[in-house]
């Protein structure tokens, strides 16, 4: 009985991983974007830091509430059950692209050379081929 809802479970779980190629993309952008969140909500003063500075223009709680937004979207587009999920992943491939941009110019910006740069720039063009084949797949 219980190794029957362990497999039940697991095959969700897989299923909802693989549900497509770029699943596993928007879900590693989608809890980055919360690890943003949370780590802004508990460090107040992190804009401080030499790394930081270039964010700090933008302010801290609008960064944190882009973040969530962004998030929200792509944690909703991936839970959504219904006709226009890839409408609202397309979206949220859109919005996670540009704020991946973002930071990863103000990282650029900072003048502190940091390996966070090449992560996020990466993370862009993911999110914008992903996004690309997620509005493809939907034709």
């Amino acid at each position: 009985m219980i190794g029957q809802l362990a497999l039940k479970a697991l095959r969700r779980l897989g299923a909802f991983i693989l549900h497509d190629e770029v699943r596993l993309l928007e879900l590693f952008s989608a809890l980055n974007l919360l690890a943003w969140v949370k780590v802004l909500h508990e460090n107040p003063f992190l804009f401080q830091r030499d790394s930081y500075l270039t964010f700090a223009s933008l302010g801290q709680p609008i960064w944190l509430a882009l973040f969530a937004i962004v998030a929200a979207v792509q944690v909703a587009g991936m839970l959504m059950g219904w006709r226009y999920a890839h409408e609202v992943r397309l979206v949220g491939f859109a919005l996670a692209s540009g704020v991946w941009a973002s930071v990863t110019i103000s990282f650029i910006y900072s003048g502190v050379s940091t390996t966070a740069e090449l992560n996020y720039s990466l993370l862009a063009l993911g999110c914008m081929i992903s996004g690309a084949f997620v509005g493809w797949k939907a034709r």
